[in-house]
């Protein structure tokens, strides 16, 4: 039985995608597009796929055929994870102080484009 893990070859960010494309047969980018749909539907396909990321686990690096040390692979699950959970901080902590009033005039619809554009930075940045 196939187990849905996170793909190490095909991946943009967390393998997210490229894992639900392996495990359902579909191409990757179509579950991408999914994603970035599902993004402008209040937000879900970024918690969805932040959920995605932290639950499901990674592939083993025996589905790749080459050896990793495992501090290597200790050391990328520690910075997914943090990754992971500074977003979700991140986010509840949006929703929270905005609940408390302290955000009343600031527009969700304004925060969701910023956090593309760091997430886009980071990407740009983290490959140099």
């Amino acid at each position: 039985m196939q187990r849905l893990r996170r793909s190490k070859k095909d991946r943009m960010i967390g393998g997210v995608c490229g894992g639900l494309g392996e495990y359902f047969h579909i191409d990757p980018v179509i579950i991408r597009l999914i994603f970035v749909l599902l993004l402008f539907a209040n937000g879900i396909g970024l918690l969805a796929y932040i959920l995605f990321w932290i639950i499901v686990p990674e592939e083993s690096p025996e589905g790749e055929g080459v050896q990793f040390k495992e501090e290597e692979d200790m050391a990328r699950a520690a910075r997914s994870n943090l990754w992971g959970g500074a977003i979700l901080i991140i986010i509840g902590l949006y929703f929270l102080l905005r609940n408390m009033g302290f955000l009343g005039g600031l527009d969700f619809a304004l925060v969701w484009p910023a956090i593309l554009i760091i997430i886009g930075l980071f990407l740009l940045f983290r490959r140099k």
